[in-house]
């Protein structure tokens, strides 16, 4: 994810959920001269097998990137792969959550103009999600991408309860999880804990 890693991968089709970590400054965020807020980003694989699974992890209090294919210009399919399925599954399980629509792709040469419908078109159809307009990026020539993350950014302020702070415990939770995860990955195993074996 170029948002988080500020580097390009050749494409790579996201298998399940990917997430990683986008770290942000802010210099007027509290009394703090410097307050850095790391923002979990999660990548849901577009694959249809993986619909089922994205609304569980839906919730109001999250930021939405909706990402679309920019190459394709207005041809970018509307029914199940489209811009509205995705903002009527957000507006269904996170409603009034915010959605930054971006398009993607945008260095390749191609003349690409706008989504496949005007946005004023989104907005009237989706009335109960707050949309922004991200305008166009692209990973690959790093087109806008410091844009993005500062939209990014600038919108997870608005979030209700950004600010708060987790419990230590949910912190030193969160680290025994990972940890364990990796070391599961290394034995070739799932990262999975049944009920009995939480220690």
């Amino acid at each position: 994810n170029r948002l988080a890693t500020d580097e390009f991968q050749e494409f790579t089709r996201t298998e399940g959920v990917a997430i990683s970590d986008l770290h942000v400054t802010f210099e007027e965020l509290s009394a703090l001269p410097r307050t850095t807020l790391t923002l979990k980003l999660w990548d849901f694989g577009g694959q249809t097998e993986y619909y089922t699974t994205h609304v569980a992890f839906l919730d109001t209090r999250c930021l939405y990137v909706l990402v679309w294919d920019a190459s394709r210009g207005r041809h970018e399919p509307e029914g199940t792969y489209g811009v509205s399925f995705w903002l009527h599954s957000i507006q269904t399980h996170a409603p009034h959550a915010t959605v930054i629509i971006v398009g993607s792709k945008a260095g390749n040469g191609r003349v690409v103009n706008s989504l496949p419908h005007p946005f004023s078109v989104y907005a009237a159809q989706f009335p109960d999600l707050h949309l922004v307009d991200g305008g166009l990026m692209d990973s690959k020539t790093g087109h806008r991408i410091a844009e993005v993350k500062a939209l990014v950014r600038d919108m997870a302020l608005e979030i209700d309860g950004i600010q708060q702070t987790a419990p230590h415990s949910w912190h030193r939770l969160a680290e025994r999880c990972a940890k364990e995860a990796e070391e599961m990955a290394k034995q070739g195993k799932a990262p999975l804990v049944r009920e009995g074996e939480v220690r």
